[in-house]
């Protein structure tokens, strides 16, 4: 008796399959045209209004190159010798160097700086998160807010102190930085790993408030950048002006002192009242060596702190009018038309896929 060979099942699909497959999706989706069509109609109306709704945003470009300088020894030998070796001898450049700079322009200190530096709209000078405020509207939102009524009131004022702030100033400040150091709304990036430029892009519905905070950013982040890598040579020259301060006090009292001295008389008898007069020439020209030696000293450390400043070489700056991003009526309209189309087209194929595997279940 023969045995009869049984053919396994296969799951593979042939080529055949997979052209029945597309035709009857092809034929299915043509059957519901209407549907498609109305569906791509109301995604270009929706384009269409949407292009009337959203504001129009303008990107400030700003690209700059910094300039690292390096301290020369006379800084580290000079303070070593007046006993500032220990200021002298650390360096600033591990925090404040490469990529760590671009973290600086966005930080949450370089941000909160920036709104709060007076600034001059529309001939009014203000702080710039003032700005911010009035042109976004949100104190028609404050206004409206019942549960916290600090709100109704709340300014920022030119010359009012940080460390001043309520607690609602300081919440409604982090909540204006969370916002705007957004990826979308400022985005900072070097033009090329090899080289040291840094652009710098920032984008809001307002031109002109775009203009002044990148503007003001990059001048408050290279003020605090420039005061952070000149610290410890600063500090060394604010000692060695104090200690020139010092002998230079000593100089001027010893030559005081010294023209106060009478003539004395030639008497032999008398010729011990010199040694006062004597004493204070020599005190004068002492101390005016030590204040000469400690003014070229001075001079020295100045000229390595400026040695150590960086430079920051302004490349673009944000010129009028800025770069306009606008959702035209045409873009609208075709963009809306065919998302409506491709969203309906997915529905119909999803369900009817769903359909056929629960008939295959069956």
């Amino acid at each position: 008796m023969e045995s009869v060979k049984s053919t396994p099942k296969t799951n593979d699909i042939s080529l055949v399959e997979i052209i029945e497959n597309v035709k009857k999706y092809r034929n299915y989706l043509f059957s519901k045209w209407l549907v498609i069509l109305i569906f791509g109609l109301s995604g270009a109306i929706i384009g269409l209004v949407a292009s009337f709704i959203v504001k129009p945003t303008y990107t400030a470009h700003l690209s700059f190159s910094l300039v690292e300088k390096s301290s020369g020894g006379g800084l580290a030998d000079l303070a070593s010798s007046f006993g500032f070796s220990g200021l002298a001898s650390g360096s600033s450049n591990g925090a404040f160097s490469g990529d760590n700079l671009l973290e600086i322009i966005k930080s949450r200190y370089a941000i909160e700086k920036t709104l709060l530096t007076p600034v001059v709209y529309n001939g009014k000078t203000q702080n710039l998160v003032e700005v911010f405020i009035e042109f976004n509207k949100i104190r028609k939102v404050w206004l409206k807010e019942k549960k916290n009524k600090d709100l109704h009131t709340l300014s920022y004022p030119v010359g009012q102190k940080r460390e001043t702030f309520s607690r609602t100033q300081d919440s409604v400040l982090n909540c204006f930085y969370e916002g705007l150091s957004n990826v979308k709304t400022i985005t900072i990036a070097r033009k090329d790993k090899k080289t040291s430029i840094v652009n710098v892009d920032f984008k809001s519905e307002n031109e002109l408030f775009s203009k002044l905070f990148v503007e003001t950013l990059m001048r408050q982040t290279y003020l605090f950048y420039k005061q952070s890598k000149t610290a410890l040579s600063r500090a060394n020259v604010n000692m060695m002006q104090h200690t020139a301060d010092s002998v230079k006090g000593l100089y001027e009292a010893a030559l005081y002192k010294g023209a106060g001295i009478s003539q004395v008389n030639i008497n032999q008898a008398l010729q011990f009242a010199a040694v006062p007069r004597i004493k204070q020439e020599r005190d004068a020209q002492l101390y005016g060596a030590v204040y000469a030696e400690v003014l070229k000293n001075l001079e020295t450390l100045k000229l390595d702190m400026a040695r150590e400043t960086p430079i920051v070489q302004m490349i673009d700056e944000p010129r009028m009018p800025l770069k306009k991003v606008k959702l035209g009526k045409a873009k609208g309209i075709i963009f809306g038309g065919l998302l409506g189309g491709f969203l309906i087209i997915a529905y119909l194929l999803g369900r009817m896929l769903i359909k056929d595997k629960l008939k295959e279940l069956k």
